[in-house]
């Protein structure tokens, strides 16, 4: 803003200016001094100020600022009433302070209940509540270590660090860390049988804590300076994720306690492998429609599908049989029993699931009598078409073998209903019909015997692979990181075996070798009666 567009805006509102000046100084003469040197401040300033909706909250910065100059340039201290007196000039009365010693002396107060308050929240748990018992309850010594559990000594050692601590932190500039304005994004990914922790980071803070003790251990002060978050409202979230074995104490330290798979990281890996999946996905394609006559030979009801859906489906097929044949190459380990129940491993991302290419996958889901199985796969590339939701997993799985079997489905009628509106199955006169491909047995056994050779091509390019991103991923883990929830190399094999899927299919995209249809089409779901 240029000086001659701030002078008008302080003439239009000048009055403003000289009444905030008269009601903090009550002198006139020093009003219309402090008045002065505001608006020569603004003026001076102006030109810093890019933004004119912005001015008045500008001025209001430096009259605030040019009071404190002008109290502590003046010297304002006190004034002295004095009275007549026989014998004397002048006596000396009582002492009353100024309006602006006031103001001067309630700023200092204030200042210093903030800065006590700031550093009364950065206390760890016990500190704090034996400080607050001593100085707020006035409480012995001996009752506060009775009532906490603990030895009069060690009450007076806490009462001892909390003082220093706390002079210390009132005499700093305190910094918050990156976290207390800029949290973060952390999210979780689970493989095992049964998830417990779904809702562990429905809120932010968890996923603060876990990604600032990730680099390096911290304890619940730096905690909270970090974060910005006292320490008391830490207390239950850091025992929550021990509970969990999110995070663990070593010490008065906490550590995240699981393999973060980073963004910096997954760019890294790609660059370093995206040639490599043009290639596979050119030979796949092309072996794979060499083998659509043979494939459309076999009984299974889709075989009249057009090639493109055709493909999609068959391509998928082979690609998950490729990581299941990785998987027995070069096992993952079993899955550990984990503290909220279940199995399963857990690792985490920096990021939300931004480098993610799937929308969910299911290998092999089948009925509870073991008579029918399918399986669905939402490739990011594809959702637009077909997105099958994981939604009360169980009973959609019970139905969609039902329908898979051509048999009426006991489930409940809603879950049903989600299904229709998905476009997984469909009501053909009240009889519940499939609208996706459906093999026998034997048919779907054949398929699969055709595609070995593709099948295992897969799966050694995938062991590659996660051998790659396993000695990569290596370099971004903190050292001391072990006994964790994952294990690198299982990461390795598990996220990015999987991610050949995704690549080689986006790859085929892409390239225009497989194409999305506009409309709703289950393109990489399929159902097999046993």
């Amino acid at each position: 803003m240029d000086r001659k567009r701030a002078a008008e805006l302080l003439a239009e509102n000048i009055t403003a200016i000289y009444g905030y000046a008269h009601n903090k100084l009550y002198d006139p003469t020093q009003a219309d001094d402090l008045a002065g040197e505001i608006v020569c401040q603004v003026l001076t300033s102006s030109d810093r100020l890019r933004e004119e909706s912005a001015f008045w909250g500008f001025v209001w910065r430096i009259a605030d600022n040019t009071l404190r100059t002008h109290l502590r340039r003046e010297k304002l201290r006190a004034r002295i009433l004095a009275f007549p007196d026989e014998g004397s000039e002048w006596s000396l009365g009582i002492y009353v302070p100024s309006p602006a010693d006031t103001y001067a002396e309630q700023e200092v107060v204030g200042n210093e209940l903030y800065l006590l308050r700031r550093e009364l929240a950065t206390l760890s748990r016990h500190r704090r509540e034996v400080t607050v018992a001593y100085y707020v309850g006035q409480k012995s010594c001996a009752t506060i270590a009775r009532e906490l559990g603990i030895s009069v000594d060690m009450v007076k050692y806490h009462l001892s660090q909390a003082r220093k601590q706390l002079k210390e932190g009132m005499n700093m500039t305190r910094k918050y860390g990156e976290k207390s304005y800029d949290p973060g994004v952390f999210r979780l990914d689970f493989w095992g049988d049964n998830n417990h922790y779904g809702r562990v980071f429905d809120r932010r803070l968890p996923g603060a804590l876990m990604l600032a003790a990730y680099g390096a251990p911290m304890t619940e002060e730096e905690l909270s300076i970090e974060t910005g978050v006292p320490a008391v409202y830490l207390e239950d979230e850091l025992d929550t994720l021990i509970a969990a074995g999110l995070m663990a104490k070593q010490g008065s330290r906490y550590r995240t306690n699981l393999i973060i798979v980073t963004d910096i990281y997954e760019k890294e890996f790609i660059r370093r492998t995206a040639e490599a999946y043009e290639t596979l996905a050119c030979e796949l394609y092309e072996a794979a429609r060499g083998l659509l006559p043979n494939i459309r030979s076999l009984d299974f009801s889709g075989r009249d599908y057009d090639d493109n859906r055709l493909l999609w489906t068959m391509l998928n097929i082979v690609l998950y049989r490729g990581y299941e044949m990785s998987c027995f190459k070069s096992p993952v380990s079993d899955p550990p029993a984990l503290p909220l129940g279940g199995n399963g491993f857990l690792f985490g991302y920096d990021n939300n699931y931004e480098n993610h290419h799937f929308g969910g996958i299911a290998g092999h889901v089948g009925n509870k009598e073991g008579t029918a199985w399918f399986s669905a796969v939402n490739y990011r590339v594809a959702i637009t078409c077909q997105k099958y939701d994981y939604f009360r997993f169980r009973e959609k799985g019970q139905i969609m073998c039902d329908v898979i079997l051509g048999q009426p489905s006991k489930e409940d009628p809603e879950v049903v209903a989600m299904l229709i509106r998905d476009h997984m199955i469909e009501s053909r006169e009240g009889i519940l019909a499939p609208l996706f491909p459906v093999f026998t047995e034997e048919s779907i056994w054949q398929l699969e015997e055709m595609m070995i050779p593709l099948r295992d091509k897969i799966g050694d390019f995938m062991i590659s692979i996660s051998d790659k991103a396993e000695a990569l991923l290596r370099q971004y883990v903190p050292h001391d990181l072990t006994a964790t929830l994952c294990g690198i190399s299982d990461i390795a094999k598990i996220h990015h075996r999987l991610d050949v899927m995704a690549f080689v299919v986006e790859t085929m995209v892409k390239k225009g070798l497989l194409t999305v249809p506009e409309e709703p089409t289950n393109l990489t779901i399929f159902g097999v009666k046993v």
